[in-house]
């Protein structure tokens, strides 16, 4: 690690990415280069096709910088094609970006990508959880995919066959609970097959422009607190009294970790306490916080 230069977070430490620690196979351990904090940021993972067409390019770059002044940091796997557009697009813009890598840090896959490298890791983390010195093969992309669902609050599939890693990205998304978005393309368009696919089986969101990420997760929701006169006694309904269990718990809690705590989107979270506010049960705070009143 001191010969490679670098940096190591463990599964109980508050450097840890938190919406990845709500995974079941979340790995103990994380080697990384660079600097970047988790807390109480946004994570969008960006996946596609490796041979994308130049309307996704366009389409992926009008999105990043459609989202930049919500500054989410931008999450992909360094690949070519879309992963690659993703990551230079989020550096242009200004956004902090990771690049989960399919191996350890004794190379960079693709090689035409190290000095890319070099720009994330200035302005944003390279992140792995292989060992130096593991071996690099096939197998190690699912495994790498794993991480770049489960840290991000939200995928988006951008151009993808039915078959091939950012259908496995995907998966891992819908499994993890997480919300899923998929750019719809021709009916005849091969490489939106999977998007299609994804779309057909009520998995994945339809995302034609930047908004509806926004709207999906409640970045616009500029929620004032309202004075209220509540009822002496207030019968929870099931999903209320789980999220007043986590109020109890934690006292003031961010919107996306109360979502990861319970198991819900972020967007059905978001709703809820929307509902709850105008009950008089909860208070929205700046920053995305919420208490229970």
């Amino acid at each position: 690690m001191k010969r490679l230069g670098l940096n190591v977070c463990f599964f109980v430490t508050p450097e840890y990415p938190l919406a990845l620690s709500f995974c079941a196979d979340a790995p103990l351990v994380l080697f990384y280069k660079g600097a970047l904090s988790f807390q109480d940021r946004s994570i969008i993972s960006i996946v596609g096709t490796r041979q994308n067409t130049p309307h996704a390019r366009a389409f992926c770059e009008a999105l990043i910088h459609g989202l930049a002044p919500y500054n989410p940091i931008i999450c992909s796997g360094l690949a070519r094609g879309i992963d690659i557009i993703a990551h230079r697009t989020a550096l242009k813009a200004g956004l902090e970006t990771i690049a989960c890598l399919a191996h350890s840090f004794d190379r960079i896959y693709p090689p035409e990508h190290t000095k890319d490298a070099l720009s994330i890791e200035k302005q944003g983390i390279l992140l792995t959880d292989f060992l130096p010195g593991a071996v690099f093969n096939r197998a190690n992309f699912p495994r790498r995919n794993r991480l770049i669902a489960g840290m991000a609050h939200a995928t988006i599939v951008i151009e993808s066959g039915v078959k091939g890693g950012s259908m496995n990205t995907a998966d891992l998304a819908h499994r993890y609970g997480r919300e899923l978005f998929a750019v719809p393309g021709r009916p005849s368009d091969l490489k939106s097959g999977g998007c299609h696919q994804l779309l057909l089986q009520q998995k994945a969101q339809v995302l034609t422009n930047p908004m509806e990420v926004v709207t999906a997760l409640g970045w616009n929701q500029q929620i004032k607190p309202k004075v209220i006169q509540k009822p002496l006694f207030i019968e929870l309904t099931a999903e209320e009294q789980q999220l007043f269990t986590q109020f109890s718990k934690e006292g003031k809690i961010h919107s996306d970790h109360l979502a990861l705590s319970v198991g819900w989107k972020v967007s059905a979270t978001v709703s809820l306490l929307m509902q709850m506010e105008m009950k008089g049960m909860v208070r929205a705070l700046p920053g995305k916080y919420f208490e229970w009143i």
